[in-house]
């Protein structure tokens, strides 16, 4: 495994490659090294994760394959990302699905509104319903894409100077939403302003007074230091936000037989590691800002008839989502059904047996 090189190693040349979307990707040979490009900052959670996956894979290969990863967006910006790999300027990399909605209706139903957001749950239900339906499938193959992975940031929180129990605790505020409790407001017909604010900018827009409270993740809690400007946590274990890991296609195919092998045969696992370590670092975020001894935040998590009240404020917005991609693709509600009912099926048994770790 080969440490990120700064941004200012990469030279004017990957910029015009990204432009032009004429980059191409020579046969593996012994050596050859792998470029990841992340968003992700190298203490991450999922960072670790990946740094020895790649060096299992550098191990079993007897070195004929490394990688190099790129942190923070050094490499190509998160929302270049379907770029950068489609074309080959990077060789592995993360795509946000609701960056690339457009592109990929179908993916694009993995990230939800409702439901639980366990990560390990939200996971694998999800690689269930690609093995159901090749479609999605012929998503990636169509960018010139290979599936890899998906790892799952957890369910969204409401941050700010108050709780937001109901739906209507949202009235007169002014708040950054997502683009799936955005819907909802409106549906809702909540008196809410949602604030165009990019996930970095949430400190200083709550410091400053801009909004009053804020959709994030748990693991964006410590990270972001939102404690420090918001006191108060509302957590409703509804829907998630995905991420999906991709391979150039032409390059995955250029890889000896061998070489794909190791690389299949390691996903199951690197997806289960993902899981765990979000779910850890999650429960210690939250562990942390509870007993900060400056910043400590209260914490109110919803249940009930509230919950309930909640779910049915957000559920519509997963529903249009849907409704958009059944005009690309007629099964979409099917996928949608099949994997909701995945979601919910191993939800029980989690709760029966437990992690399986």
């Amino acid at each position: 495994m080969m440490l990120a090189r700064p941004a200012a190693a990469l030279g004017a040349a990957f910029a015009l490659a990204l432009a032009a979307g004429a980059v191409s990707a020579p046969a593996a040979k012994a050596g050859e090294v792998l470029s990841f490009t992340t968003s992700a900052t190298p203490t991450a959670p999922q960072s670790p994760v990946f740094e020895a996956w790649a060096k299992m894979i550098e191990e079993k290969t007897n070195g004929d394959l490394e990688v190099e990863f790129y942190y923070q967006q050094s490499l190509s910006k998160l929302a270049d990302n379907l770029k950068a790999v489609s074309s080959g300027l990077a060789d592995i990399g993360i795509l946000v699905p609701a960056y690339t909605r457009t592109v990929f209706p179908l993916t694009y139903l993995s990230s939800t509104s409702f439901g639980t957001g366990d990560p390990y749950v939200i996971t694998q239900a999800w690689l269930a319903t690609r093995d159901a339906f090749p479609e999605i499938a012929a998503e990636d193959e169509a960018n010139n894409l290979k599936f890899l992975t998906n790892h799952s940031i957890g369910s969204t929180v409401l941050v700010g100077d108050q709780f937001y129990p109901t739906p209507q605790a949202m009235n007169g505020k002014t708040m950054r939403l997502s683009s799936h409790w955005t819907y909802a407001a409106k549906a809702l017909d909540l008196d809410v302003n949602p604030a165009r604010i990019r996930s970095p900018e949430t400190y200083t827009s709550l410091e400053k007074g801009t909004i009053t409270g804020s959709v994030t993740y748990l693991g964006q809690l410590y990270p972001y230091k939102l404690n420090e400007v918001a006191d108060h946590l509302t957590i409703l274990d509804l829907g998630q936000h995905m991420n999906m890991y991709y391979m150039n296609l032409d390059r995955w195919n250029d890889l000896t037989d061998e070489q794909r092998e190791i690389i299949a045969g390691s996903l199951p696992q690197l997806t289960l590691d993902l899981a765990r370590a979000e779910i850890t670092f999650d429960e210690e975020s939250l562990a942390k800002v509870q007993v900060d001894e400056t910043y400590p935040m209260k914490v109110l998590k919803v249940e009930g008839a509230d919950k309930d009240a909640w779910r049915a404020g957000l559920k519509p917005s997963y529903d249009n989502n849907v409704a958009k991609a059944t005009e690309v693709d007629p099964d979409a509600p099917k996928i949608a059904e099949f994997y909701i009912g995945k979601v919910d099926a191993l939800e029980e048994k989690m709760k029966a047996e437990g992690y399986p770790w």
